[in-house]
């Protein structure tokens, strides 16, 4: 089965499954090699499919489908009752209270995050890139739960594997999206021997999804210690295929769901 990593503070909720997975325990090849979620890129139906079907197993939903909208780094909720038809929405995030459904979002750096609270039983899993992050999408997130009766002071959150600060270089149009977070970025640090004509940053965008779900009165959080970027036998990273001017690239599941 796929090895996934589980958030400590939503381990005792028993009627929850949940996982962050990486890269490892799939039937893709080459680029995708081996548990890519993403049909974008140019992965085999097939191949994504059989992927799925693993990571349902591994968390002991193996009757559940999983439920992945088309992300497009926006700040759009989609509430949720069954998988989608054809017409995959645009969405990036997802929220639900059905039974026996796994939700997700697939991430290749941005920041994946899961919410759940436990007394009214309505999950969701969200997306947060820094356009996402910028636009409001873990608020409006959290605003759907509360319109479907969740209670702010009952969700737990979890952050998983992302993009960390040493390994995420921005340009000033992410500065200037974020004044409330000047402190998070550090100007670029380049060899002596590089120039550039214009400054940029390393931004922490890990901590400043944490520091937004706190200012949205979220208060259970748990936070991962995975930079996607620097564990390619582990992660897909957007970024780090970039880098290394790969034309293709995979990306991973988070996936939360209710057992029947």
């Amino acid at each position: 089965m796929p090895p996934h990593l589980k958030a400590s503070n939503l381990n005792d909720i028993p009627w929850l499954k949940h996982g962050f997975f990486g890269r490892k325990g799939g039937v893709s090849e080459g680029e995708f090699e081996s548990l890519n979620i993403s049909l974008q890129k140019g992965d085999l139906p097939q191949n994504v499919l059989k992927n799925k079907q693993f990571m349902a197993s591994a968390l002991l939903m193996e009757s559940a489908p999983v439920v992945l909208a088309y992300q497009k780094h926006t700040n759009i909720v989609k509430v949720i009752d069954a998988p989608f038809g054809e017409d995959i929405p645009i969405a990036d995030a997802l929220v639900t209270r059905q039974k026996n459904l796994l939700i997700g979002v697939q991430t290749a750096d941005c920041v994946p995050v899961i919410f759940v609270d436990p007394f009214t039983k309505i999950i969701a899993a969200a997306h947060a890139g820094w356009k996402g992050l910028a636009d409001g999408i873990l608020q409006n997130t959290i605003n759907v739960m509360l319109e479907m009766g969740a209670n702010k002071k009952n969700i737990k959150t979890a952050i998983g594997p992302c993009i960390w600060s040493e390994s995420y270089e921005v340009g000033s149009d992410v500065v200037d999206s974020f004044p409330q977070f000047s402190d998070l970025f550090k100007l670029w640090e380049l060899p002596s021997c590089a120039e550039k004509e214009k400054k940029t940053y390393s931004f922490d965008l890990p901590m400043a999804v944490y520091r937004t779900l706190q200012s949205s009165e979220i208060s259970c959080i748990d936070a991962s210690s995975v930079n996607t970027y620097a564990q390619e036998d582990d992660y897909f990273s957007f970024r780090r295929s970039t880098h290394k001017r790969h034309e293709r690239f995979g990306g991973q599941a988070s996936l939360i769901g209710i057992i029947k």
